[in-house]
């Protein structure tokens, strides 16, 4: 078994972008994904699943919904979090007035 060396890091999350990786690649983190997102009002991200991945979406500001399933959905707001099990189909709509800012971290299970 091959050891990759793992070093502690600290990102800045910054203003004005709309989606920015904070790890996920293989010098970072092993079989872990996250980012940083940023929608506008009415924008989505796009329907979309994690194939064999979990996921945590933690909402930082903002309200809007979590479609999944077929016709499933979730509102979201400020300071909440929404579990996806693996091979969920699922979309993140801003259904509010202002930026919807979240973070989301993937895992295979």
């Amino acid at each position: 078994m091959t050891k990759t060396a793992q070093k502690v890091f600290c990102m800045q999350l910054k203003g004005g972008q709309k989606f920015l990786r904070l790890f996920g690649d293989s010098s970072k983190a092993q079989g872990l994904r996250s980012g940083f997102v940023v929608l506008k009002p009415k924008e989505s991200v796009g329907l979309h699943n994690t194939g064999p991945s979990e996921e945590v979406i933690f909402i930082i500001s903002g309200s809007g919904l979590v479609c999944h399933g077929k016709k499933d959905s979730i509102k979201i707001k400020k300071n909440s979090f929404v579990y996806i099990p693996p091979q969920m189909p699922h979309n993140v709509i801003n259904t509010g007035k202002d930026l919807l800012r979240y973070i989301y971290t993937a895992a295979r299970v």
